[in-house]
């Protein structure tokens, strides 16, 4: 036995299939359209330059950097990408299942493959938005510390880490209830509002901060602020809480994934 037939032996089944579903996730995301996969870069920027003018000419939010000011949409970009990644991830994940049905009951594959897939085929759609962020972040400031870049994609992959735990946890209760699908896109609006992506956390008033930073999705974006545009790393306790509720957030999802795969079939 060559050292590749050793590897391809040692390597589970589940984890073989799962390249080949996420490179298909990836294809097919805009299969059939004209622009195919330039739409991810194009909706994206359609989006950011509207949440630009309203908040940045219209609403004139300010985003105070000590005795200075950052310009709001280095500020808007370097939520809104990781944001963006969160949301659809979660909601095309939440749907996995339901979406292969057919191919499901037609063929042993291991079925937590097919939410996993998805959401790390979003965050492949928009890796080349976030490294271009970068690079233009670098053009702006000047410099940017490896250290903080090294840092930010690390926090980003446990974000990563905890959103495909929810969306296991939601594809595998979506089977059961389908109205979830609705829910989740309701959830989804009203937590990016719930989120400093638009807006500082020195604009919320100290009262409502403590219920704003009860928002998972806030402390990450939070941090990516610090990283890329303070300069500040994370403390060890915020370190903590990433590892914490992304682990937590696979194991509940695994979890609850384990206990209501058996009926899957039943009722795709």
């Amino acid at each position: 036995m060559n050292i590749f037939e050793c590897i391809s032996f040692r390597i589970p089944k589940a984890t073989r299939l799962f390249f080949p579903l996420l490179i298909r996730d990836v294809r097919e995301r805009y299969a059939g359209s004209v622009l195919g996969s330039l739409w991810s870069v194009l909706n994206p920027i359609f989006l950011i330059l509207i949440y630009w003018i309203v908040f940045s000419k219209f609403l004139r939010i300010r985003i105070p950097a000590g005795r200075f000011e950052i310009p709001f949409l280095p500020y808007l970009l370097t939520g809104i990408l990781p944001w963006l990644l969160f949301s659809e991830g979660l909601t095309r994940g939440a749907s996995a299942i339901v979406d292969r049905g057919s191919i499901i009951k037609k063929v042993f594959i291991p079925t937590a493959l097919f939410p996993l897939s998805v959401v790390f085929a979003t965050f492949f759609n928009y890796l080349f938005g976030i490294v271009a962020f970068l690079i233009g972040l670098f053009v702006w400031k000047g410099s940017i510390d490896f250290i903080h870049i090294v840092a930010f994609f690390s926090i980003l992959g446990l974000q990563l880490v905890f959103t495909s735990g929810l969306a296991l946890a939601l594809a595998s209760l979506t089977v059961y209830v389908r109205d979830l699908t609705q829910i989740i896109g309701l959830v989804i609006q009203i937590l990016f509002y719930l989120t400093t992506v638009l807006y500082p956390i020195t604009a919320v008033p100290e009262r409502y901060r403590s219920y704003i930073l009860l928002n998972p999705l806030t402390l990450f974006i939070e941090a990516y602020h610090d990283l890329l545009l303070y300069e500040r790393m994370p403390s060890l306790d915020n370190l903590c809480i990433f590892l914490v509720i992304s682990a937590g957030s696979l194991w509940a999802g695994f979890t609850l994934f384990r206990r209501l795969q058996p009926g899957f079939s039943d009722v795709l």
